[in-house]
C-alpha cells in the first residue's frame, strides 16, 4: 500500500495508525538497499514554500519541497543554501528530485561543510511527526 499524505495531520494519522514498518520516500533519490516495508509512505504531497523572507535569511519549506524549488527561489534573490546539499543522484545512479527533506533528514552537506556548517545547523524551529504519529516542535 502507498500512503500519499497531504498535510501534517494526514500524516500524523497515518503514522499512528501504521501496523508495520514503512518505506520513507521523498524525492525517491536515494533507492539503495533493500528495505523489509511492503507499505511506502510518500511524502512528496507534503510540498512547497510556507514563507521566505530574503531580507531576514528565513525559509519555511515543508519536507517534501524540491531543492530546485527552493534553491530556484533563493537564486532570484542572489542567494543561495550556505550548506550546499550535494545532489547524489548521479553518485547513486538514481532518479527522482532531492528534496529539502531528505536533505535534513540525512544531514546533506557539501565541501564548505567543514567552514560553514552542515545542513542541520542551519535548521531553527523544525516541525516533524515521530514514529508515533506525534507533531512535534
Amino acid at each position: 500500500m502507498k500512503f500519499t499524505p497531504k498535510t501534517e495531520a494526514e500524516l500524523a494519522e497515518i503514522v499512528a495508525g501504521l501496523q508495520a514498518p514503512v518505506k520513507l520516500q521523498g524525492g525517491g533519490t536515494r533507492a539503495i538497499g533493500h528495505s523489509i516495508a511492503q507499505d511506502v509512505l510518500d511524502m512528496s504531497g507534503i510540498s512547497g514554500v510556507v514563507d521566505y523572507e530574503p531580507g531576514a535569511l528565513t525559509l519555511v519549506a515543508k519536507a517534501g519541497t524540491p531543492m530546485a524549488e527552493i534553491e530556484a527561489l533563493l537564486a532570484a534573490e542572489k542567494q543561495r543554501l550556505s550548506f550546499e546539499p550535494m545532489d547524489h543522484r548521479t553518485l547513486l545512479g538514481t532518479q527522482g528530485a532531492p528534496t529539502i527533506g531528505g536533505a535534513v533528514a540525512a544531514n546533506v552537506s557539501g565541501p564548505r561543510r567543514i567552514s560553514v556548517g552542515a545542513c542541520r545547523d542551519f535548521a531553527l524551529g523544525v516541525r516533524f511527526v515521530d514514529g508515533m504519529g506525534r507533531a512535534l516542535k
